[in-house]
């Protein structure tokens, strides 16, 4: 899974504000919520284009505007529709509205413009015609039928609410003709005659529209349980890969923002056994992960394997942005803060390599730099998910989690024991990761340049790099330029033996001046717009 994701910027994300959420709230992700109020929006709008250019606007060419005011059975129905429409769009574009109480109201807009369209349709359409002709092929079917089917399918909601709302709707029909029969503008129909012309397709029309309302609100629920990862719900996708993706979640009680990371089981290839070890990988990277304590090495929440498949792990959302994109957009860093956020990588690892732990993927899109309450310039680790244990002599099922898929590590940052194909590995691999991290910091460019995966592997087996200072505008100190060559030896036995020792290092260079915490703080509030 490591360099699979695509790391993301997550800039002030703070914990969700706790809500009242009625039962269709609970029972639909809040994603669906808000695409249905989007539709809710879009048929307002359709009304009252329809309305404008259908009613007004043709009375108003054909010199017949004034006609319709002349009775309110005219002119009411219009008005009403256009009324409705105005108030549903207007309270759908309140952000202080929740979806779930818009989509409540919308359904009370769905029985209104039924009515509407019942009133518009039969109000005085049966003066003067015979009982005889009052058949179902003559009168026609109703548009408030097609309205409902086509408000259920594109508005989801409790299946309850929408069959109450449906029913009201479908009464609309028989009863406007009823009222048009008592005011004698239409000719009265027996029992059999009422059900067969006015009520019975309009019930069936509840009927199809209620089974949508059905299905959907199914799928509905089943995308929310497919979105639920233990006790957190993802709310917004941050990043996707080759194996899986990265979502911002919320725990459902606790209200706390995380970051869920989870793969596919289609993603996992075609082969049984090698997914089997894929997953194995995944659930030893959470492992991992959550038996780690240094501050510098991201949380771990929670873990665990939904019902269709997904390995998932949750761990802190991290404000900040990771030290490849910070390099891209705001060049080289300063030797001072280089020495400071090297210093806080190498706190992390140190602990994983006394623990026998080897990260084996260390490189600028898995190191972030955070804000953390009141600290700025904070070094979290990320993605120990190619981690290994550095015995001499692996056991089988780890030369498979070491083998199984693409080859481990990034080259642009391969150890060259790694790149040879030596063993075994050990943290030292790590720090010759970290050499090339620095370099990254201090130049904007690459330990080498090479245009394929084997040139890369091939030069950081056998060439000698230059050193930083000279591949860069800004001072570097020829302690530090020391510090990140004594990182690239070649061979592990004359690198940089342990990361305490590279710290000492690092403790030794003579700065100009040190990279305080207020000059932190200046540069996070300088560009904590993204600028």
């Amino acid at each position: 899974m490591t360099g699979d994701i695509e790391q993301v910027t997550i800039s002030k994300i703070g914990a969700d504000a706790m809500t009242v959420r009625t039962p269709s709230a609970q029972s639909l992700p809040p994603t669906l919520l808000r695409l249905a109020v989007r539709r809710v929006q879009i048929i307002s709008v359709v009304f009252l284009i329809l309305m404008f250019i259908g009613w007004f606007l043709t009375n108003l060419l054909e010199g017949e505007l004034a006609d319709e005011f002349r009775r309110v059975g005219e002119w009411g129905p219009a008005i009403f529709i256009i009324t409705a429409s105005f108030l549903m769009l207007g309270l759908a574009r309140l952000s202080r509205i929740s979806p779930a109480t818009v989509l409540a109201i919308a359904l009370v807009y769905e029985v209104a413009i039924s009515w509407g369209m019942a009133f518009s349709t039969h109000y005085d359409a049966f003066q003067n015609m015979p009982a005889s002709l009052m058949e179902s092929d003559i009168v026609g079917f109703s548009g408030v039928a097609l309205w409902m089917v086509f408000f259920t399918v594109m508005v989801p909601a409790q299946p309850g609410r929408a069959l109450v709302a449906l029913l009201l709707s479908a009464i609309s029909v028989p009863v406007v003709y009823l009222l048009e029969v008592r005011a004698g503008r239409a000719p009265a129909l027996d029992a059999a005659g009422l059900w067969l012309v006015f009520a019975g397709p309009h019930l069936l029309a509840v009927g199809l529209a209620y089974i949508s309302a059905r299905a959907i609100y199914r799928l509905g629920r089943d995308v929310k349980r497919a979105q639920e990862m233990g006790s957190y719900r993802l709310v917004e996708r941050l990043g996707s890969g080759g194996m899986g993706e990265v979502w911002r979640a919320r725990h459902r009680m606790l209200v706390r923002p995380a970051a869920v990371k989870l793969i596919h089981a289609d993603a996992l290839g075609v082969d049984v056994e090698e997914a089997k070890v894929l997953i194995s990988r995944f659930e030893r990277e959470a492992q991992v992960t959550a038996s780690l304590q240094s501050p510098h090495t991201v949380e771990l929440y929670d873990f665990g394997t939904t019902e269709d498949g997904k390995f998932y792990y949750v761990m802190e959302l991290l404000e900040g942005v990771d030290l490849e994109q910070l390099v891209s957009r705001f060049g080289p860093l300063p030797p001072e803060r280089v020495v400071h956020v090297v210093r806080q990588v190498c706190a992390s690892l140190g602990e994983a390599h006394r623990r026998g732990l080897v990260h084996r993927d260390v490189k600028p899109a898995n190191v972030y730099l955070c804000q953390r309450a009141f600290q700025y310039d904070f070094v979290k680790v990320l993605d120990f998910g190619l981690v290994k244990w550095h015995t001499p002599l692996p056991s089988e099922e780890d030369l498979k989690l070491s083998q199984a898929g693409s080859i481990l590590g990034t080259p642009s940052y391969m150890a060259p024991e790694i790149a040879r194909g030596e063993g075994p590995i050990d943290g030292r691999a790590d720090l010759y990761a970290v050499g090339c991290l620095a370099y990254w910091l201090l130049t904007g460019q690459l330990v080498f340049e090479a245009s394929s995966f084997p040139a890369m592997v091939l030069a950081h087996a056998n060439q000698q790099p230059t050193p930083p200072s000279r591949k860069t505008e800004l001072a570097v100190p020829a302690s530090l330029d020391a510090a990140v060559l004594s990182c690239l030896e070649k061979k592990p036995d004359q690198r940089v033996q342990t990361a305490d020792e590279l710290v000492a290092q690092l403790n030794r260079v003579q700065l100009e001046e040190p990279w305080t915490k207020e000059r932190a703080e200046h540069w996070w509030r300088r560009h904590d717009d993204g600028g």
